[in-house]
Order: C-alpha cells, then sequence, then structure tokens
C-alpha cells in the first residue's frame, strides 16, 4: 500500500472513527474517493469549530489551504467538493 493511502486510512481512522482498510485493500473503496470525502469532513469540522482569527482560530482560505498541502488536493478541487450541491 502507498504512503497515501495509508495515510488517508489512518486518518480517517483516528479522526472520524471510520476503519476502511479492508474496504480499500480488497478494491471496494478507491483511496481517492476515500480522500475526498475525508477532505470535505476535516473542511466542515473545522469550519464548524467556531473560532474567530483573533482567537487563533482559521479562516476558510487557511482551512483550505491546509487540507490542500496534508493532503495533496488542489484548492479548486476542494472548492468543489464543499459548495458544490450533492
Amino acid at each position: 500500500m502507498n504512503p497515501e493511502a495509508e495515510k488517508v486510512i489512518i486518518d480517517l481512522r483516528e479522526r472520524c472513527g471510520i476503519e476502511v482498510e479492508q474496504l480499500v485493500l480488497r478494491g471496494l473503496l478507491p483511496v481517492s474517493q476515500a480522500k475526498k470525502w475525508l477532505v470535505r469532513e476535516l473542511y466542515f469540522t473545522y469550519a464548524r469549530e467556531g473560532k474567530t482569527l483573533e482567537k487563533g482560530g482559521r479562516t476558510y482560505t487557511h482551512i483550505k489551504n491546509e487540507l490542500s498541502d496534508r493532503y495533496g488536493v488542489s484548492i479548486s478541487t476542494i472548492e468543489k467538493l464543499v459548495y458544490r450541491k450533492s
């Protein structure tokens, strides 16, 4: 398993309490889809934390930049994941 897949699996387990390793290993869940779901969930989690910038919180731009750096997803892709109606 590649490092990107391992990172997504670990983050899903630790941050969301979801065990997906067997689904990924058996080919039932593409890592790319799991990563997109994780990025979207983390974006909304961070945004809901409600911390203002003055109290050390993040702006929406900071959240997108952090997630982009952490998961190798473009800002444009994150915006589509977050703002597109599903």
